[in-house]
């Protein structure tokens, strides 16, 4: 019995499936290998990219709840010197406070684009590579079926020979296409889950970080300047209505003291 365990076909081992799959696929099998590379090192520094500690720290969260407080002074200097995405885009308003409302909202919106740009950076390469796989294995089709054909010709339909070109042809268009797909589905997935990543970040930045905007703007300098003359005047116009009062009062004095 056991020595018909040996007479029984063993199955290949994945690794020889695999290399022979990966030659049998020609050339071209070589960049679309470059690609499934690219996207693996791309989705990694992407995924260490974004994570929340590292976009929005909890300092970055107590830095924009001690300016709601009214206390931006404690915490400038550190958001000024701080390099997460968050932070700058707080820093962004610190450099505008004082300023009108609309400056330090536009300031903020501004920075806040520019960092939700730079968070999706690299999924965009990703999403290159997916489109540029299948078109490389496409590109193995249309040559493995042009070299069987033109094998085709030279030696005759009828042959074996031909045959044997054809289907030889006709497999390296189809190993082609298949590895090609086997990297573009799953980079267009990642690209999705990256993409979708770095939105909720941005959400979560613009959340944190709206209602500083208001802490850190000031009236406009012109409605100031109005409210204080407008002070100005009410405060002379009671000291001279005081001043005229106790002239009166003084005047009628005199007369009460003839009177008498």
């Amino acid at each position: 019995m056991p020595a018909m365990l040996f007479l029984l076909p063993q199955a290949p081992s994945v690794v020889s499936t695999i290399g022979e799959f990966f030659e049998a696929g020609g050339l071209l099998m070589w960049p679309i290998l470059g690609c499934s590379i690219v996207v693996v090192g791309l989705a990694l520094e992407r995924y260490l990219s974004l994570r929340k500690r590292r976009v929005l720290p909890q300092v970055v969260i107590d830095a924009a709840h001690q300016v709601t407080e009214g206390h931006a002074d404690v915490i400038t200097a550190g958001i000024l010197e701080a390099t997460a995405p968050g932070a700058r885009v707080l820093a962004a308003g610190l450099r505008r406070r004082g300023c009108l409302l609309a400056d330090v909202e536009k300031a903020m919106e501004d920075r806040l684009h520019d960092e939700g740009q730079r968070l999706r950076g690299n999924a965009r390469g990703v999403w290159l590579v997916a489109t540029i796989a299948p078109l490389i294995g496409l590109l193995g089709t249309v040559l493995g079926i042009s070299d069987a054909f033109a094998a085709v010709e030279q030696t005759g339909l009828g042959k074996a020979e031909s045959s044997e070109s054809l289907a030889a042809g006709i497999k390296v268009a189809l190993y082609t296409t298949i590895f090609g797909l086997f990297v573009a589905i799953p980079a267009t997935l990642i690209a999705a889950h990256l993409q979708a990543r770095a939105r909720h970040l941005v959400a979560a930045i613009a959340e944190v970080i709206a209602p500083t905007i208001e802490s850190l703007a000031a009236l406009p300098v012109t409605a100031q300047q109005a409210a204080d003359r407008t002070a100005e005047t009410s405060g002379a116009v009671r000291s001279d209505t005081s001043d005229s009062a106790s002239g009166d009062a003084s005047d009628d004095e005199p007369e009460e003291t003839n009177a008498a």
